[in-house]
């Protein structure tokens, strides 16, 4: 082979010499064409604008799983100290699942509840004595009132009474200045002096009658009664002398009655005691203040004391799994002596009688979707049957969620759908099945297959043939794009040919 190889090559050697030797032709000769083979054009594809459906839809896996199911944890670190349940055990609600090794806080929240007890029973004390204290301090203010109203309601008759005994006393002072006590002197010594003038007659006539003595006994009876009538005329005359000196302090006693009598009105129409409308005045503060309630140290207390219940009650609640609803234990991934770790899930608790799709799905995927859509389900147990349902739940921020918590990682960002009627398949939870969603629907679209629309910096055409047989540009504006319809809003008609690339 190598020698028939350098045979060739020598030979074109020497023709390459040869015909640079030989001498130059006489004539020119036109050189011979050499043949191109005709390009063989490949042919392009050609699509038809057709008039039809247009779906946008997605498709996506899910399994069947409890309509309620949640992953259950202890929210601290420690050593597992008992599990109470196993997997298919089932469940009421507040049952204690599985709890930890924390005897020191569960003694320090007993010594917590017994503090509390003790501050609400220092309280209750506090109001039932306030409660009486306010009672009494009720009573007194209405006794104090009723002594003001009695007081104020009496001060009429009160001036009244002190106007009238005023107006008397100085009735009696007015007599009494009135009265000429000269007078009564002067009368009673008139009386004297007739019946001293009555005795020297009578005692003249006893005397005469002493000559005579048939008549001895009239006369001495008469001279008997002058002299009796001028000691009682005496009497009355010392008895004038008498009153006329003691009428100045008649006067004077009268003058400092009227004075009293004032002073009595001038007390009544200056109002009631005022020392009884203090006691009123005191006895209401006292209604104010009891009416307050408790020393608010007291509540204080019981707050304090709640608080650090509250507080250590948590710590003891961190320490326990409960069950959150009646169900059926679905996992446990936790044992009696070991150690765990706060948040971690360990048991799986949910209702297993109502059941529904479960689906983890991309942030591209739920972008598209809406509660409420309606979707196809088809099982990979049951391939040729499809069933309805609806997207029932979307997760945070996509939809309204399920559990929307601070902590990201306890958040379910599972999506939801349920099933509107099984058909009487006997579902299990863990079957798998495949959705699909339609996005959007249009009739009597026009569309094409995505591949016969161009783009180049941002302006989508595509290109068709001329009446001249030319190609052409046409911008057109697309709608719904599915995997192999692109709907055409603009720019084409049905039955257009376009050209592919």
């Amino acid at each position: 082979m190598r020698k028939r190889l350098l045979v060739i090559i020598t030979a074109f050697a020497l023709s390459v010499l040869v015909g640079a030797c030989a001498p130059p032709l006489t004539e020119e000769e036109a050189p011979t064409p050499t043949p191109f083979p005709t390009p063989v054009v490949p042919d392009k594809p050609v699509y038809e604008v057709k008039s039809g459906e247009v779906v946008d839809s997605v498709d996506f896996l899910c399994r069947v799983g409890p309509v309620r199911e949640e992953e259950l944890f202890f929210k601290m670190d420690g050593r597992v100290a008992a599990v109470s349940v196993e997997k298919g055990d089932s469940v009421k609600k507040g049952d204690v699942l599985a709890e930890l090794e924390v005897q020191d806080i569960v003694n320090q929240s007993e010594q917590a509840r017994v503090e509390l007890e003790k501050a609400q029973l220092a309280l209750e004390q506090a109001v039932a004595q306030t409660a009486e204290q306010l009672t009494t301090a009720q009573s007194n203010l209405e006794i104090a009132q009723s002594n003001l109203a009695t007081a104020q309601a009496n001060q009429e008759y009160d001036i009244a009474q002190a106007q009238i005994n005023l107006e008397n006393a100085q009735l009696r002072l007015q007599q009494a200045r009135s009265e000429d006590p000269t007078l009564a002197v002067r009368e009673a010594e008139a009386g004297l002096e007739k019946a001293r003038i009555a005795l020297n007659q009578a005692q003249i006539a006893y005397a005469d009658a002493a000559k005579d003595p048939g008549s001895s006994t009239a006369a001495a009876e008469a001279y008997q009664q002058a002299l009796i009538d001028y000691d009682l005329a005496q009497a009355r005359y010392d008895s004038a002398v008498a009153s006329q000196g003691d009428n100045v302090y008649n006067i004077a006693l009268l003058e400092n009655a009227v004075r009293e009598a004032d002073l009595a009105l001038q007390r009544a129409q200056a109002g009631v005691d005022p020392l009884l409308q203090k006691q009123v005045e005191s006895a209401q503060r006292e209604v104010d203040r009891l009416q307050t309630g408790v020393d608010p140290a007291y509540q204080k207390n019981v707050e304090t004391a709640q608080l650090s219940l509250d507080r250590i009650q948590a710590q003891v609640d961190s320490a326990r799994i409960i069950a959150p609803f009646d169900g059926e234990v679905m996992g446990v991934l936790v044992f009696e002596g070991r150690e765990t770790a706060a948040y971690k899930p360990v048991i799986i608790v949910a209702e297993p009688d109502a059941i529904e799709l479960s689906c983890d799905l991309t942030s591209s995927v739920l972008e598209k979707l809406v509660e409420g859509m309606t979707a196809n389900v088809v099982f990979s147990d049951f391939p040729g049957e499809s069933l309805t349902g609806e997207v029932r739940r979307l997760p945070y921020p996509y939809g309204g969620g399920a559990n929307v918590s601070s902590d990201v990682e306890q958040q379910d960002k599972s999506t939801r759908i349920s099933l509107n009627n099984a058909n009487g398949r006997g579902l299990e939870i863990g079957q798998l099945a495949k959705v699909n969603v339609i996005l959007e629907r249009r009739e009597n679209a026009l569309f094409l297959p995505p591949q016969a629309i161009r783009t180049f910096e941002g302006r989508r055409f595509v290109v068709v043939q001329a009446e001249d047989g030319s190609q052409q540009r046409l911008d057109v504006k697309i709608g719904i794009v599915s995997r192999d319809r692109v709907e055409i809003t603009e720019g084409v008609k049905e039955g257009m040919v376009v050209f592919g690339p």
